[in-house]
């Protein structure tokens, strides 16, 4: 098979033939038919996550399933699927045994067994999802990363019935998570320091978009306040800014990996009551929800498709920020 493989931080990944993968017990194979880049590839390529190399990136991939290893009862060869990042917990801990395996502290994920800019893929049958029917594999490939990240992050916010929502940073994660906030009916407002996404933040469902400079707190206090933040942005600077806009009991959840994040503003959390969270990959029912609403039409992610032969040039573009809003890249 066809792959490209990482083997130095910031350097260009090669392209290399490797054997084709056979699948162990209770493992799959499947072809890739569509992979998204998000900026946790670039984390890669730069060796903020501990992976061993060389090794396959690309963790937002969907595809058909074309071999079952031995003991995989639950999918079919022919199933389109797609595989999360984390793919299943070691079975036996605390979390495992409470069917809480994303928090397992010795979970596989593709950093483990290599990821989908390849023609092939092996991962295990329980971190592939099924996808919905009619479903396009390069729309289906943001959910397994960006989309889920997204619907997790609102999820953990607990939102009730006429709420409002902020999304902070219109990337990848944020124009998802606005028009997941929009379609489960919360009033959404969207922050960003791009003029031209806050102009595009209604055509994503949102009530307003506000172009933010130097207190995006003020920013939203101004635009109504929020009961909820949903903070998408790799700006630590702006998630720790960002906490006056938050009305009396707000939670902040903040999804993006940043640096250090400070906090000053004591006195909003204080006597506004608020409470600020992390957010990643969290329950399977998060993934389906988003997958189901895609399918419905109720959410659409805006793509850049690319061939998998131009993959050093996409990730030159979202290292700058480039793309508008999810790089898929394909087979050739």
């Amino acid at each position: 098979m066809r792959a490209a493989v990482i083997t130095q931080l910031n350097s260009a990944w090669e392209f290399q033939d490797l054997a084709d993968p056979e699948p162990g017990p209770g493992q799959v194979v499947v072809r890739i038919h569509a992979c998204g880049m998000c900026f946790s590839d670039v984390l890669v390529h730069r060796g903020h996550w501990p992976v061993r190399l060389p090794i396959v990136p690309g963790h937002e991939p969907v595809g058909e399933v074309v071999a079952l290893g031995p003991g995989a009862t639950t999918l079919r060869v022919g199933d389109r699927v797609g595989v999360s990042w984390m793919q299943r917990g070691e079975g036996r801990c605390l979390q495992c045994q409470s069917w809480h395996p994303v928090a397992c502290e010795h979970t596989t994920t593709w950093m483990d067994m290599g990821g989908g800019y390849a023609d092939l893929m092996v991962a295990w049958e329980s971190g592939c999802t099924l996808l919905p029917d009619g479903l396009d594999y390069t729309d289906a490939a943001v959910a397994f990363c960006a989309g889920f990240t997204s619907m997790s992050g609102l999820r953990n916010a607990d939102p009730r019935p006429g709420e409002r929502v902020c999304v902070l940073g219109v990337g990848g994660l944020g124009h998802m998570a606005v028009q997941l906030a929009a379609a489960i009916g919360l009033e959404t407002v969207v922050l960003t320091t791009s003029p031209d996404k806050a102009e595009y933040a209604e055509e994503l469902g949102a009530a307003q978009g506000v172009v933010v400079g130097d207190d995006p707190g003020k920013a939203l206090a101004d635009a109504g306040g929020a009961d909820i933040i949903l903070a998408t942005t790799t700006s630590a600077d702006l998630v720790a800014r960002v906490l006056s806009g938050l009305r009396y009991g707000g939670r902040l959840v903040t999804m993006g990996v940043t640096g250090p994040l400070q906090i000053d503003d004591m006195m909003t959390l204080l006597f506004k009551q608020c409470s600020i969270k992390g957010s990643t990959h969290n329950n399977r029912s998060d993934l389906v929800e988003v997958l189901t609403l895609m399918a419905a039409g109720k959410v659409r992610p805006r793509v850049e498709t690319y061939p998998f032969a131009e993959i050093n040039e996409v990730l030159k573009r979202v290292e700058a920020g480039q793309v508008r809003y999810r790089a898929v890249l394909t087979p050739n």
